[in-house]
């Protein structure tokens, strides 16, 4: 069985066909850039995921939407005073 592999143009353009193949196969594939091997793309299940944090995402911070503005609404805890008018000029269009 050979080993799969792609250059990075390759998976850019087929990324989703890519994935497929290895979800189904369970065999990784390995990426190269420049004529080197760069990244794998790996199925989680097969072992490769073992060292992903599991995240506890009830526990992490939430932005709120205002139904009415359809804006989000960020907690007072991030308000920080000396980042007063640091992005004015972006917000200005």
């Amino acid at each position: 069985m050979d080993e799969m592999t792609a250059t990075v143009a390759e998976t850019r353009a087929n990324f989703s066909k890519i994935a497929r193949a290895v979800n189904e196969t369970g065999r990784p594939v390995t990426v190269f850039k420049n004529s080197k091997p760069w990244v794998l793309v790996a199925p989680v299940g097969k072992g490769y995921g073992d060292h992903i944090p599991n995240i506890d995402w009830s526990r992490q911070d939430v932005v709120r939407m205002d139904a009415q503005t359809r804006r989000t609404v960020l907690p007072a805890e991030w308000d920080d005073p000396e980042d007063e008018g640091l992005y004015d000029d972006l917000a200005r269009s």
